[in-house]
């Protein structure tokens, strides 16, 4: 009996602490404002290591992002001789291609680094002043592979502009047909490089469409004494449509 009334008071004495300890806090007088600016700040410091995301602009959380893109569009293309200007061509082609990369978010945009492989059509075209008559130039397996660095700038919440280009190499086979007669060489590759930009629309936080302007070259490639050498460059309009994140639903 002596030890249970011992332990009922110590029950009542811990209670009778606890409750002059929260009448003690409703009538303590307000914090200071020094003391409170010291806590915010000791709050705000204790908190400076977390991650800082970017607000807006769609709700992006991530600071960088995985796409895709897929892409088609015209391209209105030449194929010259360097070295004798009555060799030119002109024809229209239809370009399709895709790309994957990267997407850094930036102040007001972002910027994106991809890896790029493009189709072109067969180039058909008669020389602007042909040597001999019925000349042609005909460019098949019309290819390229680019790394592109583009920057993203945000005019408005949804619309905004890009720019850049990339480096990478590109390659066809070359026929010239003359008198009905076609003289094909073997597959070439040779350097290439393209710059350009164009507008862009964020139909959501996760899809893009743009449409841009490019200029494309081939360097001069030599195919020895089968042909004279040729160079392979394009204004092309290109139409985009860019997914970010497009494993999102499997990788949750």
């Amino acid at each position: 009996h002596r030890m249970g009334r011992m332990t009922l008071g110590i029950a009542w004495a811990v209670i009778g602490v606890g409750l002059t300890a929260t009448r003690a806090d409703e009538f303590a007088p307000p914090i200071a404002p020094a003391n409170l600016t010291e806590s915010v700040s000791n709050d705000a410091g204790a908190s400076s290591d977390l991650p800082i995301h970017e607000v807006g602009r769609g709700s992006r959380t991530a600071d960088r992002q995985f796409y895709i893109s897929g892409m088609i569009g015209p391209s209105f293309a030449t194929v010259s001789s360097p070295g004798d200007g009555s060799l030119t061509s002109n024809d229209t082609l239809f370009n399709a291609g895709g790309a994957i990369g990267i997407a850094f978010e930036r102040a007001r945009g972002r910027l994106r680094l991809e890896t790029e492989g493009m189709g072109r059509s067969t180039y058909d075209a008669p020389f602007a002043s042909a040597p001999t008559p019925l000349a042609t130039t005909i460019l098949t397996s019309n290819w390229s592979v680019m790394e592109n660095l583009w920057r993203d700038v945000m005019i408005t919440e949804r619309v905004g502009v890009y720019g850049g280009g990339g480096i990478g190499a590109g390659g066809y086979v070359f026929s010239a047909q003359t008198g009905g007669i076609t003289d094909t060489t073997p597959a070439d590759a040779n350097f290439a490089w393209q710059v350009g930009g164009g507008l862009l629309w964020e139909i959501t936080e996760r899809l893009t469409f743009d449409v841009g302007y490019r200029y494309f070259q081939i360097d001069t490639i030599d195919q020895m004494a089968a042909v004279e050498p040729n160079q392979f460059n394009a204004s092309e309009l290109m139409f985009t449509l860019r997914l970010y994140e497009p494993f999102r639903r499997w990788s949750r």
